[in-house]
């Protein structure tokens, strides 16, 4: 991204950083075949997919948390 671009009018602008390829099989995928190599900001999303992506978060850590106790319990 051009650092001396001015944020549009309203819209946030963020500067995301790129992540180095450490290998020629990464770097073919990003540059030929177009693989994201940007870290996602979940801030910066829409309202409804920052929403979800809460959501689908929570019921992993939820459903992990639940699982681990029912080993435990079951152990008992």
């Amino acid at each position: 991204m051009d650092k001396n671009k001015e944020p549009l009018e309203g819209k946030a602008y963020h500067q995301q950083e790129v992540i180095p390829s450490f290998n020629s099989a990464t770097d073919y995928n990003r540059d030929i075949l177009g693989v994201p190599s940007n870290k996602v900001d979940i801030k910066s999303m829409p309202k409804p997919i920052k929403y979800f992506s809460y959501f689908v978060f929570t019921v992993m850590i939820l459903g992990t948390l639940m699982l681990i106790g029912l080993f435990i319990w079951s152990r008992l």
